[in-house]
């Protein structure tokens, strides 16, 4: 499930005036629908495609490295171009760019609903997460233009929420719409369906009035051209690496890939010595609070995108369910995160950031259940065990999800809000893409030569819960640090 920040585009904040709520009538009515269908559309697309990556491997006659590619490329995509796409917001128009986003993202859906190949497929996924990256960091940047502040609060407390129903919906809209499979289209209909979306919001953004801003700072090409490469040398080989039989070049690449990352981060810094604007803001890591809450982040999205995956193989392959019962058992997980959020700002009055540390000890004892619920019903479909398993890891996840940002954020100068939640969306991205990486690595090693073999499922995927409760165990020192840094005590 997603973590609700704000963008980096919203780093004008103290450089404009107090906006006023803008338009009346038909305008004010269809803004607001016009500003969250983008965020449903990029959000339930990431979760629609996963329950449906049993059916497009089998489609395409893919390997399992295939469907990691075609998940990890929109990701990685989105994560290295978000912060661009919101400088080239802020420099030639936030609503422009927001069409142009959805227009190439919608086209993008286009193309790979026709996918033929499974690298037409992966490319046009690529596409996709381009028009992701920017459209997305628009929308909080026009909410911040066009409403009072007044008003602001409930405006992101509906992004936040559209991106919850998003998530949960997700997993059923993807299965329905395999279960109905118009014209015997199959897989392709997860894609299709966002043309549709797609061209409704194209519809509905002339009703959002235009915006900029007025500090219109040159882009630094050569941090982005840096962090695209790092990422691109760390994650390319341990999705493929495996395939492959660890050949050198990967391995290189992969040692390659930390000496990259370090150089931009000392590049990054050149350029804040020297004044100029960097394309991450590396000073922010000097706050240990934020240094600690990108760790929580990295860890929790990570462990996210990675059970996702797997989920929808075991329930699919393992247990022989279809796309649609898969989607409604995840979506227990789902209910429980929904609900948690919606509580999470109560727990947190009380406990203030120790509800990381209660929401990191569900989410690990979630994973636990899980796998003895697993371990009781093996190859049976019988799984209502499964059930109460999946609503502690969501309740869990979303205690710790949902009131992240605003205990990371607390000690940041304002300032430096819109460059720091800027980083904490883009780290989403790549701690999913990293995570759906290093998990088929393990997937791949516990099936070993039984992948045809039902029977070797539950095994396998008990070990990857073993490995994300294992992970996310380490959550709870850092959520313990962050309390203490913020002061919070248990009551």
């Amino acid at each position: 499930m997603p973590n609700t920040t704000l963008s980096d585009a919203s780093a004008q904040l103290e450089r404009t005036r107090a906006p006023v709520s803008k338009g009346d009538g038909r305008r004010s009515r269809l803004m607001l629908p016009a500003l969250l269908l983008p965020v449903f559309m990029a959000v339930s697309n990431t979760f629609i495609v996963n329950v449906a990556t049993p059916s497009i491997q089998q489609g395409l006659g893919a390997s399992f490295a295939d469907v990691q590619f075609i998940l990890t490329g929109y990701t990685l995509t989105f994560a290295v171009l978000l912060i661009i796409g919101a400088r080239l917001g802020d420099r030639f128009g936030r609503r422009r760019m927001l069409f142009i986003g959805v227009a190439f993202f919608t086209i993008a859906s286009l193309f790979c609903g026709l996918s033929a190949h499974v690298t037409m497929l992966i490319a046009s996924r690529v596409l996709q997460g381009v028009g992701a990256a920017l459209f997305m960091p628009q929308v909080l940047s026009l909410i911040q233009a066009n409403y009072t502040p007044e008003r602001r609060g409930a405006i992101f407390g509906m992004y936040g929420a559209t991106q919850g129903i998003a998530a949960t919906a997700g997993q059923i809209i993807g299965g329905l719409l395999l279960r109905i499979n118009l014209w015997d289209l199959d897989w392709r209909t997860v894609f299709l369906i966002s043309v549709l979306l797609g061209a409704l919001i194209l519809a509905l953004i002339p009703f959002i009035p235009e915006s900029g801003s007025p500090d219109r700072a040159g882009l630094d090409w050569i941090g982005a051209a840096l962090a695209a490469a790092g990422l691109l040398m760390l994650v390319y080989p341990l999705v493929q690496g495996q395939r492959e039989g660890w050949p050198a070049g990967l391995v290189v690449s992969l040692l390659l890939s930390a000496p990259v990352l370090v150089l931009f981060a000392w590049y990054e810094q050149r350029l804040l010595r020297s004044g100029r604007l960097p394309f991450m803001n590396v000073d922010l890591f000097r706050h240990k609070v934020f240094t600690f809450g990108i760790l929580v982040v990295l860890l929790l999205m990570s462990t996210q995108g990675a059970f996702f995956l797997v989920a929808a193989y075991m329930l699919q392959l393992g247990l022989h369910f279809s796309a649609l019962q898969a989607g409604l058992v995840i979506g227990s997980m789902g209910m429980g995160y929904f609900l948690a959020s919606l509580f999470s700002s109560r727990v947190a009055a009380k406990l203030g950031a120790h509800v990381l540390t209660v929401g990191s000890i569900l989410t690990t004892a979630g994973y636990l259940l899980l796998s003895w619920a697993v371990q009781t019903t093996g190859i049976s479909s019988d799984i209502g065990v499964w059930i109460p398993a999946l609503a502690v890891l969501g309740i869990g996840q979303g205690f710790v999800a949902a009131p992240l940002t605003n205990i990371v954020l607390a000690k940041i100068r304002t300032t430096d809000i819109g460059s720091a939640s800027g980083v904490m969306t883009t780290s989403i991205q790549i701690a999913s893409t990293i995570g759906i990486a290093l998990i088929g690595i393990v997937w791949l090693n516990a099936l070993g030569a039984h992948t045809g073999s039902v029977s070797a499922y539950p095994d396998a995927f008990n070990i990857c819960l073993y490995v994300l409760a294992a992970a996310t165990a380490l959550i709870l020192p850092l959520a313990l640090m962050l309390a203490r840094r913020s002061g919070a005590r248990l009551s």
